[in-house]
């Protein structure tokens, strides 16, 4: 069992072992030349809209300064439909695409929108499965190479008014109670975000029939967006929401507000990972980022910068690379990984498509 005392202390032990380094797969020769090759082009990012991606990718353009780096914030659930309906009219923008890969793997890769990404890889340090825990979790999918996760974690998308629940604890059980009748707010399942992940996990620890209730008996409030819906419960309009922010709550604590709020009884298990999509405009400035993100100083720096701004998340699955102490709760429980919704794996969108589908059903 890989427990988060077993992954802290084998980051700290596999420094030593990162420069035994097998024969490179590529001549370091071929490195150099992608670099110098990448000067002068741009590098057109697609990008989570979160604060420390925007860091990391500015550690980047400070490092490699002849690329001129591009990146765009956008939701995952709103880059996938964007970029294939480019690609649709022949239009084909964007380098990479750096984010958490539900929509990657569940939306893009089905409908041919991204390359192999392994074709891109040219550090040994990236190539070889050794320096990476659990890998044959490195791809999302079966069906290829083509998203490739450097973290694994645990994530919640939900909150709640301690105020306004039963007992001033929610649970499973007491989730439908009469009384939160109209008092639930859901981000629109519509798509695999948070609020058709998290009632994925609902159903699969009570079953599909509990979420069909929330759906309907409950009478819930449907809105639009992850931070509307945070908002929506910190300001007590409803009780409890599914589908909501975690750093927009985070945010809120961190100021010492929104004391009464508090997160949702069960979290999903989210990929973050990077793929690229399909012909790509600058393939030489596409492969320096891809390998320095996913090298050993790329990593080092996603986790320092996402555990500045961020409640959990901040690990890699690298094995020199050390997690933030403070956010050891967020190392899923490999030994048991099916407990979780593994919302960005093949596995998870079986289990989120029912709900998306239930969804259409109720509402017509």
């Amino acid at each position: 069992m890989l427990d988060r005392r077993q992954f802290l202390a084998g980051a700290a032990l596999a420094g030593a072992a990162a420069t035994g380094l097998p024969r490179p797969a590529r001549a370091a020769a071929d490195w150099d030349a992608t670099v110098a090759a990448a000067k002068g082009q741009s590098l057109n990012l697609i990008i989570d809209p979160y604060q420390a991606h925007k860091d990391v990718v500015a550690v980047f353009a400070q490092k490699f300064p002849g690329i001129d780096v591009q990146a765009s914030t956008l939701h995952p659930s709103d880059a996938a439909p964007k970029m294939l309906t480019e690609q649709k009219n022949g239009v084909y923008s964007w380098d990479a695409w750096w984010g958490t890969c539900s929509n990657m793997n569940n939306v893009a890769l089905p409908a041919g929108g991204l390359d192999l990404i392994d074709q891109y890889f040219v550090l040994p340090e990236v190539i070889e499965a050794s320096n990476w825990r659990l890998p044959n979790l490195r791809y999302t999918s079966k069906r290829g190479n083509y998203v490739f996760v450097h973290t694994h974690f645990l994530i919640n998308y939900g909150a709640y008014d301690k105020g306004q629940v039963p007992g001033g604890v929610l649970t499973l059980d007491n989730l439908t109670d009469p009384s939160l009748v109209g008092r639930i707010s859901i981000r629109v399942p519509n798509r695999p975000h948070g609020g058709a992940m998290m009632l994925a996990q609902v159903a699969k620890e009570k079953g599909i029939g509990t979420v069909e209730t929330i759906l309907t008996t409950m009478k819930p409030m449907f809105v639009d967006n992850d931070r509307q819906n945070t908002m929506s419960v910190v300001r007590g309009d409803s009780a409890v929401g599914i589908g909501t922010s975690e750093e927009t709550l985070y945010d809120c604590h961190q100021s010492g507000g929104c004391t009464n709020v508090v997160k949702f009884p069960v979290s999903v298990m989210h990929s973050r990972g990077i793929s690229v999509p399909k012909n790509p405009p600058h393939k030489e400035a596409a492969t320096v980022w891809v390998n320095w993100l996913l090298s050993k100083e790329g990593q080092e720096v996603f986790v320092t910068e996402w555990a500045k701004s961020n409640p959990g998340g901040a690990l890699s699955m690298r094995k020199d690379v050390a997690p933030d102490p403070k956010h050891l709760e967020s190392v899923p429980d490999f030994d048991n990984i099916d407990q979780y919704v593994a919302v960005a794996l093949d596995s998870g969108w079986t289990d989120l498509k029912q709900i998306i589908d239930l969804y259409k059903k109720v509402n017509g």
